[in-house]
C-alpha cells in the first residue's frame, strides 16, 4: 500500500508540474533584458574610455607645459622681465626637439590603441 501511495503522490506532483507554463513572449523579455544588460554594460565601457582619454589628455597636457617651462623657464622669464633682446645661444633648441621625437611615437600609439578599441567595439 505504501508502494500505491508514493505511486499517486509522484503522479499528482507530476501532473501539477505540467499545469506551469512560461508566457508565450517569454523569450522576448528575457533577450531584451539581455540586451538592456549588454547596453548598460557597453556604456559603462564608453564612459570609462572617455574618463581615461580625458586623464591621458591631463595628463599629456601637464607634462608638455612641465617640459617647457623645465627647458624654456629661464628664457619665458627673461622675456618678461628684461626687454634685452634674447641671445640664440641660451635657447635649446636640439633638447626640445628631442621631447618632441620622444612624444610623437607615444601620441602615434595611444591614437592606433584608441582606434583600435573603436572599431573592434563599433564595427564587430
Amino acid at each position: 500500500m505504501n508502494e500505491e501511495q508514493k505511486d499517486k503522490g509522484l503522479k499528482k506532483a507530476i501532473k501539477e508540474e505540467n499545469g506551469f507554463r512560461l508566457p508565450s513572449n517569454f523569450a522576448y523579455h528575457t533577450m531584451r533584458k539581455v540586451e538592456e544588460a549588454i547596453r548598460l554594460r557597453e556604456k559603462k565601457s564608453e564612459r570609462r574610455t572617455l574618463f581615461a582619454t580625458i586623464a591621458a589628455s591631463i595628463f599629456l597636457i601637464g607634462c608638455c607645459i612641465a617640459g617647457l617651462v623645465i627647458y624654456f623657464g629661464n628664457t619665458i622669464r627673461e622675456a618678461f622681465t628684461r626687454p634685452d633682446i634674447l641671445e640664440t645661444e641660451k635657447i635649446q633648441i636640439p633638447s626640445f626637439y628631442l621631447l618632441i621625437l620622444i612624444a610623437m611615437p607615444l601620441f602615434l600609439i595611444f591614437d592606433r590603441w584608441m582606434r583600435k578599441r573603436y572599431f573592434n567595439k563599433h564595427h564587430p
